[in-house]
């Protein structure tokens, strides 16, 4: 082969290689594209060319049935798969569709207990409570308040849940738009919810660290979960049969109604059972908090009232109970006064879970002031605390 030909021949070969090597890298290129759009579609963010058709069929139940406001329907629709973060053709997931409607907290509730997430934001960044306020009632966005809704969260554009309840009649016209303006002027825990009322009308959270969750319980080797409302520290006489209401609305899932009060020698074996461990067993404890009720809210947060000296009547596992409502009244159940069957030292009991976490488990005592006028308001916290 002569110089000329071993030149020609040589490049030719370094050339397809050169085609090769293009050709693996455009390849791995596409592929990594394709994954991320896949990925993408996946989780709703966009609609790939030729899957528009079908992923609109797995959706038109579910948003079908929230244009209906059919609660039934909707959890129908969930129960079938139907994806609660796919958008619809104006970019919001079912749940903003729903608050921007106005649809019923039972269509609320069955897409949150469905999975939706309550501080989604969309791409303009609008949440499911922003919508509601500027569209809906204030029903509505007490509604996504109670279940743990942020309206500290602002859209691209600066705009804040605050503003829009401004511009909205319905809201601004109701006992919520003070409320907003409060929650908008102080930092937001996000994982717990607001809007709700105190438990004892009027009253206050305790001015005294010993009676606010974290606070330790020496006589039972344990830690306090819940406030409690002693008459002289809450801003209001309580006494032995003092109205509690429901903190906000829900469903009771719990009503201590057949309770039977421990006798003397029955109290002091439960304590000789805690002071035996390092801790207070969680059966021990129960029975300490004596008779109670048990409401379940939006957002699946729990709220529990103990040492009640009795359950208003109808009050019972699965009545649906409205915020504000009378649901039992002040007593001393599950304490040594009560086992010396006296009616001494009365004062509610009351606790806010989410899942296995107690409201101001782990904080001090100033996080948890501020915790506290998150949830009731400003006007829940007391004049001065120790």
């Amino acid at each position: 082969m002569g110089r000329w030909a071993r030149v020609d021949f040589l490049a030719a070969h370094h050339a397809g290689l050169r085609y090769s090597d293009r050709m693996r890298v455009t390849a791995a290129v596409v592929t990594v594209i394709v994954a991320i759009l896949l990925a993408l579609w996946l989780f709703g963010v966009i609609a790939l060319p030729g899957t528009r058709q079908a992923a609109a069929q797995t959706q038109p139940d579910l948003f079908a049935a929230i244009e209906l406001d059919d609660a039934a329907a909707v959890r129908a629709a969930l129960e079938q798969s139907a994806n609660v973060i796919l958008l619809d053709s104006a970019g919001l997931t079912p749940l903003m569709a729903a608050a921007a409607v106005g649809s019923s907290n039972d269509v609320l509730e069955a897409l949150i207990d469905g999975g939706a997430e309550v501080n989604r934001q969309a791409a303009s960044g609008v949440t499911a409570l922003m919508l509601a306020t500027r569209e809906a009632s204030a029903t509505t966005v007490l509604y996504l308040l109670n279940a743990g809704a942020d309206p500290t969260l602002k859209d691209l554009q600066g705009g804040s849940v605050f503003e829009d309840a401004a511009s909205n009649e319905r809201v601004r016209g109701s006992g919520l738009y003070h409320r907003l303006q409060e929650l908008a002027e102080q930092p937001f825990l996000q994982g717990w919810p607001s809007g709700y009322v105190m438990p004892v009308p009027s009253a206050t959270v305790s001015s005294r660290r010993n009676h606010l969750p974290g606070a330790p319980r020496g006589y039972r080797n344990g830690v306090h979960q819940g406030f409690d409302f002693f008459s002289g520290t809450v801003s209001v006489p309580i006494e032995y049969g003092t109205p509690i209401v429901a903190m906000a609305q829900g469903t009771v899932v719990r009503a201590d109604t057949g309770y039977e009060e421990l006798d003397l020698a029955g109290y002091q074996a439960i304590i000789d059972e805690a002071k035996a461990g390092l801790d207070t067993p969680p059966e021990v404890l129960d029975q300490l908090r004596g008779r109670q009720v048990w409401i379940r809210h939006p957002g699946g947060f729990i709220s529990r009232y103990a040492h009640l000296s009795g359950i208003v009547d109808g009050v019972q596992e699965g009545v649906v109970v409205a915020q504000g409502q009378e649901i039992a009244q002040t007593g001393n159940s599950g304490t040594e006064e009560a086992a010396r069957n006296t009616r001494d030292d009365p004062h509610p009991h009351v606790e806010l879970w989410h899942g296995d976490l107690y409201l101001g488990e782990g904080m001090d005592a100033d996080a948890l002031y501020g915790a506290a006028a998150q949830v009731w308001g400003q006007e829940a916290l007391p004049p001065y605390h120790d």
